[in-house]
């Protein structure tokens, strides 16, 4: 799964966080004890990572609120969850208006947190369409799978024959031939077609702009990106949006 960025200021909110991310959805957590207002910290952290998601744990103030909504409206495919012990109505009213869908208080923060992680790890936008799997995936072998997997959780820069053929210790060359004799496509191939259905999700479900998405989508800049998206559909992304509006 996507990694998840914590921020926290006390252990015993950590120790609860830790218990709520099931090591079985394979989330992936960065820590860091650090004050929301010292933004550029937290969007460092997110940015290296490609973290989605941010759990902050951290006693509510006007001002981290204000900082949060910042980061929120900076990357807006984070995905912010408010996790403390307590929480006034009008706190609720101000983390919602800075963009924060998820706050978790009281004592059944850890058991609410847990259930939200397991329907975000489910709903997730990265998830491998299953028009890329073969037909009898049920049936793939365990290194096929785990490709798969670390496809999902790796951000696509990292994608390339080198380093997951390293990843499953093996050679390039082997791992070309057997991803294309276990998917029915070479790598490159499969790699193209994630990719458009990423696209077509960030652009057209989501509703982002192209400068949000295109090195997530392992472009180098917003240029490479428009020149790729005019070769690939013919027009240019400005006009097919508006067609799709």
């Amino acid at each position: 799964m996507s990694a998840i960025v914590v921020c926290y200021e006390r252990q015993n909110e950590l120790n609860d966080i830790n218990k709520a991310i099931d090591p079985a959805s394979e989330w992936n957590p960065h820590y860091i004890n650090a004050d929301p207002k010292n933004i550029r910290k937290i969007e460092n952290q997110i940015l290296e990572n490609e973290a989605y998601f941010l759990i902050c744990s951290k006693n509510f103030s006007d001002e981290i609120a204000h900082h949060l909504h910042e980061l929120y409206t900076r990357n807006p495919l984070l995905t912010i969850i408010y996790f403390y012990s307590v929480l006034k109505e009008r706190e609720f009213v101000e983390l919602h208006k800075a963009g924060i869908k998820y706050c978790f208080v009281g004592e059944t923060r850890k058991s609410n947190l847990k259930a939200a992680l397991t329907k975000l790890s489910r709903g997730h936008w990265k998830k491998i369409p299953t028009s890329l799997y073969p037909v009898d995936y049920i049936d793939l072998v365990p290194r096929a799978k785990k490709t798969l997997k670390f496809i999902e959780n790796t951000p696509l820069k990292y994608c390339n024959t080198e380093t997951i053929a390293h990843f499953l210790n093996i050679s390039q060359s082997h791992f070309r031939k057997e991803f294309k004799k276990y998917f029915d496509r070479p790598f490159r191939n499969f790699k193209q077609e994630l990719i458009q259905h990423y696209e077509n999700i960030l652009l057209f479900e989501k509703k982002l702009r192209p400068h949000h998405i295109y090195s997530i989508l392992d472009y180098k800049n917003l240029s490479a990106f428009s020149r790729s998206f005019k070769a690939r559909h013919g027009v240019n992304w400005q006009n097919m949006i508006k067609s799709a509006n």
